[in-house]
């Protein structure tokens, strides 16, 4: 078990250093030799924000702060950093305990990431790139995303493309019980179960039709292989407990869609969205969204929001409680079925810069933001609740 935790991290460690090299080169290949003194002058700018989450359905609590940090540099080069801690408090044997107890894990992530816009006359290229690390006790992934965005037309025609590779591993650690052997070995890490490979790819459209109307479309592909199922799920097949079983590989389609308009008399704005999806599991979903802005003064600003979103079961989904041993893929898992969900929400985004010219003049330029959905949901997961809150400072 020492060894193979060893091998595991020395793997980490290389897939780590590789990632910042690739970093460190995107960033010297996107870094502007600037030609005078004039192209080098200028100030650094950017922005810090301060996010606060709070998920809670019947067996599960999220507690989520992070921090996000975003600079730019006087020759256009950007860079961004964040961390995110998510606190999570589950009393459901399925996630792993070995009594049916609470307790709490805490999963760390990490990103970072580089872009810059090169200016190609009558166009303009902006590419990212963007890596990702996340980690908890029975879970280690790393992610690497990029992205490029091709304006056209005086920027009133964005074609985007993008692609993301990630590797997680996954591990198998029972809570509630820390037995160890006569050697001191922990009895409760059963060590690795298995390795998960996601390739995604997308390409989008955007076109401002008029000053107040625009639109924008979309494709995303991707592929999933290695262990797809949930390390800690029973299921039940005959009577008889046994281990959750999905097949390894999984194609994933989906096409969304956005139609935003502006209605300048009632300084309102209007976002139509939909999005379709369909896998080789057979799971086949709708999505269809609408939101509504109004600014309520100079200083607030407030977006409410509907998702209505169903879907069909997959193939292996279909009768969780009549498996028999012939069976070769078993679930236990809720998203797996059909079922459908409601969403109803808002957000209030309070600007300050009525601090304008008073004492806290500093603060001006900062935004709040409030958020508040409920979610309706037919499926074993029940209904649930989301806030948010978050404080922008740029400088």
């Amino acid at each position: 078990m020492r060894l193979q935790l060893m091998k595991h991290l020395v793997r980490q460690r290389s897939c780590f250093r590789g990632f910042v090299l690739l970093i460190a080169v995107v960033s010297l290949a996107i870094t502007p030799a600037p030609s005078t003194a004039d192209e080098v002058s200028g100030d650094w700018s950017g922005s810090v924000e301060l996010r606060g989450g709070y998920y809670w359905e019947t067996s599960t609590r999220v507690v989520a702060p992070s921090v996000h940090v975003a600079l730019e540099s006087p020759s256009g080069v950007r860079i961004d950093a964040d961390y995110l801690v998510d606190s999570i408090t589950s009393a459901s044997q399925a996630a792993g305990t070995l009594v049916d107890v609470g307790f709490t894990e805490i999963r760390h992530d990490a990103g970072a990431g580089l872009g810059y816009e090169f200016d190609l006359g009558d166009a303009q290229l902006d590419v990212n790139a963007h890596i990702r690390f996340s980690y908890e006790p029975d879970y280690f992934s790393q992610g690497l995303f990029t992205g490029a965005a091709l304006s056209l037309n005086q920027r009133n025609t964005i074609l985007r493309f993008g692609m993301a590779f990630v590797q997680d591993d996954i591990r198998q650690v029972l809570r509630g019980d820390m037995r160890t052997d006569p050697t001191g070995r922990n009895l409760s890490d059963r060590g690795e179960v298995g390795e998960l490979l996601a390739l995604v790819g997308n390409v989008g459209f955007e076109q401002l039709l008029s000053p107040q109307i625009s639109l924008q479309l979309g494709y995303d592909l991707g592929r999933l292989s290695g262990y797809l199922s949930n390390a800690y799920r029973m299921v039940s097949v005959q009577g008889v407990l046994t281990s959750e079983a999905h097949p390894e590989l999984r194609l994933r389609h989906t096409l969304h869609g956005r139609l935003a308009m502006y209605a300048r008399s009632l300084r309102s704005a209007f976002h139509f969205m939909v999005r379709g999806y369909v896998d080789s599991w057979d799971i086949m979903a709708v999505s269809p969204e609408i939101r509504w802005y109004q600014e309520l003064g100079s200083f607030v600003n407030l977006r409410t929001r509907y998702r209505y979103y169903e879907q069909s079961a997959s193939f292996f989904g279909e009768s969780l409680s009549s498996y028999t041993d012939r069976d070769t893929y078993v679930t236990a898992d809720p998203k797996m079925t059909a079922f459908h969900s409601h969403l109803l929400g808002f957000q209030l985004r309070l600007q300050a810069s009525f601090l304008r010219g008073t004492s806290l003049d500093w603060f001006r330029d900062a935004s709040l933001n409030f958020g508040f959905e409920y979610i309706w949901n037919t499926n074993r997961y029940g209904n649930g609740v989301i806030s948010q809150a978050s404080l922008r400072l740029p400088f």
